[in-house]
């Protein structure tokens, strides 16, 4: 059997192509399998899958539980009206889960410090500098006294324009400079880079901007329900919105011949509306933070499809544009690997699984980034 793309040969009980990744039945449809989670669909709402690509299935439901009991407790401590615990507990969930994974899965085991201290250190300095900025043009403006009238312009432009423009750039400093490494530069790296510097310049901005909901010793009791819907705008949400915006840019940026115009574009856009509509809301009190969180939530999801799509396809870019001699596929399998969703063992410099499609360069402990059998060079195809 051979491969209808690139005419490689496969055996009859293959169902993808090791080297380019494409189905080889016609029944088989390519989206309904995420090349970095192929029991998924490439467009579907998984966030976990998105954020941390390389993300274990043996672990996936650790990762999920740790980051619900997050949420439990945010709830628990939002119903009492304690709203300093329900955004501590809210906000620290994903950055934690971010670092665990990064030190579980043994990603850039080589330089953790360089890649995770640096990168996670930079973006939270970023975050606390705008969130301090954002402070001294208004307060929180979640928690801000109820407004009865429109923000002024120059106080739109402010903090719906200004702010969100040097949140986009805050957000890609720290992945641009790691990746501008060779070793760095695959497209898996940009998106684990991301989701770490959005939890982590997300955290930075919660923590100046809220920072007297973050500093009551005795939490002071608010209405329940508003202080939910702001815990889960700050903690949960803006964080997933902040690492997918990244995400988005910093693909497009990396990956080659990728529409970079288009990439940024759908970046700043996220983090563009999001801050709008937060500043706009703000005159509605308890009703404009429930729609801020509900317009946030749609702006995060239309955010994990985006990345989802776009790393999808440039997994499969990497490896077709390689055999078209145009570059080469880094980690690529080696010598009696297995892959680690089906148990079945690769084949000799192999870019995906031949029986569930997944790319090699998505399992969950990395290969060396250069040299030696980890790379597949044009030649070999």
């Amino acid at each position: 059997m051979q491969c209808p793309h690139c005419s490689t040969p496969h055996a009859v009980a293959a169902r993808f192509c090791a080297r380019c990744g494409t189905p080889l039945h016609p029944h088989i449809d390519r989206d309904a399998h995420y090349a970095a989670q192929p029991d998924e669909p490439v467009r579907a709402l998984a966030l976990l899958s998105t954020l941390l690509p390389h993300i274990s299935g043996k672990r996936h439901h650790l990762y999920r539980n740790s980051l619900l009991l997050a949420m439990l407790a945010s709830a628990v401590a939002a119903a009492f009206g304690v709203l300093s615990v329900a955004l501590i507990c809210a906000a620290i969930a994903l950055p934690v889960i971010v670092l665990t994974y990064l030190h579980d899965h043994d990603v850039w085991r080589d330089e953790p410090l360089t890649v995770i201290g640096g990168g996670f250190v930079l973006a939270l300095a970023l975050g606390i500098s705008i969130g301090l900025l954002d402070q001294h043009w208004a307060a929180g403006s979640l928690l801000a006294a109820t407004r009865h009238a429109l923000p002024s312009g120059p106080h739109i432009l402010e903090l719906g324009i200004v702010v969100p423009l040097l949140v986009a750039l805050g957000l890609v400093l720290a992945p641009l400079a790691v990746t501008s490494r060779p070793a760095f530069r695959h497209p898996l790296d940009a998106v684990n880079l991301s989701s770490l510097s959005g939890a982590a310049l997300s955290l930075g901005m919660s923590v100046v901007v809220q920072h007297g909901a973050f500093s009551q010793a005795a939490g002071a009791h608010t209405d329940p329900e508003r202080t939910f819907f702001i815990a889960m705008t700050l903690g949960a949400v803006q964080p997933v919105l902040f690492a997918t915006a990244a995400a988005l840019i910093v693909l497009r940026v990396r990956r080659t011949g990728g529409n970079l115009l288009l990439g940024a574009a759908e970046g700043i856009a996220l983090v563009l509306a999001y801050e709008l509509v937060t500043e706009l809301l703000s005159p509605y009190g308890s009703r404009g933070v429930v729609l801020t969180a509900l317009v946030a939530v749609v702006l995060a999801a239309a955010g994990v499809l985006l990345v989802r799509v776009e790393l999808h396809d440039a997994l499969l870019g990497e490896a077709r544009a390689a055999l078209a001699g145009a570059g080469v596929i880094e980690r690529a399998a080696t010598a009696g690997q297995q892959c680690a969703h089906c148990g079945v063992e690769f084949g000799a410099r192999a870019a995906f699984c031949q029986v569930c499609g997944t790319a090699v360069a998505s399992q969950p402990v990395p290969r060396t980034r250069t040299g030696g059998a980890g790379v597949l060079a044009p030649s070999a195809a």
